[in-house]
């Protein structure tokens, strides 16, 4: 190991001044020095060393598919996390600006619930309204089959239509009862955050 250093500097002074060299490695672990890379190991990564020895720049071996995939994977997974710790700073922050104590979260929460279930409420009055019409167009179609007669196509079609509107009633009043389970949710979660920050030493009063 002693000889190493002055024979590296003996090679490298052996090369013209103006050339560049390269050190680099084999299949077999041995080093090796050159002017040139053999092509069979240029994407093995490699060093460029001046006339002392020192690196001036170093390539690194040329990524395989899978590394390359795993890196990209790597890369995809950190911005992740950056955009994910930013976006609750930014959620923490908005958190902390609008509400000063828990209670006033349960206050926002209970308006925007009281709105929801307004709405289910105006639905389901036009479900009592709709519901007679439909069962009123039912009589008359088992009317007009108790006495073997066919249906006729106006009544066929009312009773389709008005059982559409049913359905997309029902539908709408099964919508608005998961919003206000989301709502719940989210204040919920909203609520625990805040009580984390104010246990954290965050501005915000009991």
């Amino acid at each position: 190991m002693r000889h190493a250093i002055p024979l590296l500097i003996l090679m490298l002074l052996s090369f013209p001044a103006a050339a560049k060299v390269y050190k680099w490695v084999d299949e077999n672990g041995k080093t090796h020095f050159g002017d040139t890379i053999p092509p069979q190991y240029a994407n093995q990564g490699n060093v460029e060393l001046n006339k002392k020895g020192m690196v001036i720049k170093q390539t690194d071996a040329a990524l395989t598919p899978e590394q390359r995939k795993a890196k990209e994977e790597e890369l995809a997974k950190k911005a992740e996390e950056i955009r994910k710790k930013e976006e609750q700073k930014r959620r923490d922050s908005a958190l902390l600006n609008t509400y000063t104590t828990e209670k006033e979260i349960d206050l926002v929460r209970d308006r925007n619930l009281q709105q929801g279930t307004l709405q289910v409420q105006g639905i389901e009055l036009r479900i009592k309204q709709v519901q007679p019409r439909l069962s009123e167009a039912h009589k008359k179609a088992d009317a007009f089959k108790a006495r073997n007669k066919p249906v006729p196509v106006y009544l066929q079609q009312e009773i389709q239509d008005t059982e559409k509107e049913m359905r997309h009633l029902q539908e709408m009043v099964k919508q608005r009862q998961q919003e206000m389970e989301d709502v719940r949710a989210r204040f919920e979660d909203d609520k625990m955050r805040f009580h984390e920050l104010h246990q954290a030493g965050s501005n915000p009063k009991k």
